[in-house]
């Protein structure tokens, strides 16, 4: 799917780059959904365990979308454990002009930390809360809850 969208950017020289998460969910034989996708760049998906405790989905930095078509991609997979609440999200939510990108990351862990059980709506809501409304760019919240 990356490759997708690289091509009409590189093909057409637009003077354009992006960031993009591309993910799929799917059920396996045990019932316990996974998670795979790619990342172009974009701030990494967030894990919210049943614990409480919560994980950035982090893996090796890829290239962006538009510097270079046919730049191979890799997929990560992760099972989603039974009470498990995955965001994704976009820059907007953590970028803080003047402060260094790992600062927002680690608001938006402290912030999800403890909030298992929340509603996919809740956790949408304590994320545009929490950040305070200072948004220079937009945003936008996936977030999948896994039943207990």
């Amino acid at each position: 799917m990356l490759g997708g969208l690289e091509r009409p950017i590189t093909g057409l020289a637009l003077d354009a780059v992006a960031t993009a998460v591309v993910g799929e969910l799917s059920e396996v034989e045990t019932g316990s959904p996974v998670f795979r996708w790619a990342n172009a760049g974009h701030p990494p998906p967030v894990l919210l365990n049943a614990d409480g405790t919560t994980e950035l989905l982090e893996r090796r930095a890829e290239m962006l979308l538009g510097i270079e078509d046919g730049v191979p991609r890799i997929d990560h997979v992760v099972r989603l454990p039974p009470g498990s609440t995955l965001a994704l999200y976009t820059d907007g939510l953590v970028e803080r002009r003047g402060a260094h990108f790992n600062v927002g990351l680690t608001w938006l862990r402290e912030t999800l930390t403890g909030r298992q059980g929340r509603s996919a709506e809740e956790i949408c809501d304590v994320l545009v809360e929490g950040s305070g409304g200072r948004h220079e760019d937009d945003i936008a919240i996936v977030v999948v809850r896994v039943p207990a």
